[in-house]
């Protein structure tokens, strides 16, 4: 590669990394004939350094993170999650939210609400360490944990955080199990009343849960029961399509459900 195509590969980065772009915006940003653009673009998605949205977006990509230090830093991965974020919000019209795994906790990384006259709206958890029990977005990174870490992570006294929070060790397998065959929970009121959310896995290219999705909205009107089904098929999708984006290949089984 001559020291031209180096000097343009960067640029390219450089200018992903301040803001995702489309590869018109990135011609003209960088003054960059569009063929040119796009020839280093397909070089640099196929090795990994960038990845593209939906909607035609370049971002960086998994190859650049791992460089990095890793997939799955708390900002690089609310970036990823951005334009999925908006998207499920936009179908829900309820707020939709990734939080990351931090050893046996989750971290609240970002939300989006939807743009919507709503009277009542849910709380900006954004930034807030919780344990992985008491709900569906601990749950469902959880029950890709190794044996021995749920094993021990039940073993210990659990706190409640309502009357509805799950605390029984057996119960909370049982849950477990499920997530593992359908690949989403529901949950109501377990952490916060009033509340009720649902969340599927995401992945790294190493098979290793490293984050939850999740949509949530106040009970009395989320979900609408003839939703339920399409609400849950549109957030293993997106979960799915962001773990494609750290790099994770799966097949999934019935329900979405995750197949290493």
């Amino acid at each position: 590669m001559s020291v031209t195509s180096v000097d343009r590969s960067f640029r390219l980065l450089h200018a992903i990394a301040e803001q995702p772009a489309s590869l018109s915006e990135l011609s003209r940003t960088l003054n960059l004939a569009t063929s040119t653009a796009s020839r280093f673009l397909h070089s640099l998605h196929a090795a990994g350094a960038v990845s593209r949205d939906p909607d035609g977006a370049y971002r960086i990509g998994p190859a650049i993170f791992e460089l990095a230090g890793g997939p799955t830093g708390g900002h690089d991965l609310a970036a990823v999650a951005a334009t999925h974020l908006s998207a499920l919000a936009k179908r829900t019209g309820e707020t939709v939210g990734i939080a990351a795994a931090i050893d046996d906790d989750i971290l609240h990384l970002a939300q989006v609400s939807a743009d919507n006259d709503a009277d009542v709206t849910v709380k900006d958890w954004s930034g807030q360490q919780i344990p992985a029990h008491p709900g569906c977005t601990g749950l469902v990174v959880m029950a890709h944990w190794p044996k021995e870490q749920i094993d021990d992570y039940l073993s210990r006294p659990l706190e409640s955080y309502s009357e509805a929070t799950v605390t029984d060790p057996g119960k909370i397998g049982q849950r477990l199990e499920q997530i593992r065959r359908d690949g989403f929970l529901w949950t109501t009121d377990e952490y916060a009343l009033g509340v009720t959310s649902v969340a599927s896995p995401v992945f790294d290219r190493s098979d290793r849960v490293v984050a939850a999705l999740h949509t949530f909205g106040p009970s009395y009107r989320f979900p609408q029961p003839s939703e339920v089904t399409a609400i849950s098929d549109e957030l293993c999708l997106r979960a799915s399509q962001i773990s494609a984006v750290l790099g994770h290949v799966a097949s999934f089984g019935a329900g979405g459900a995750h197949v290493a």
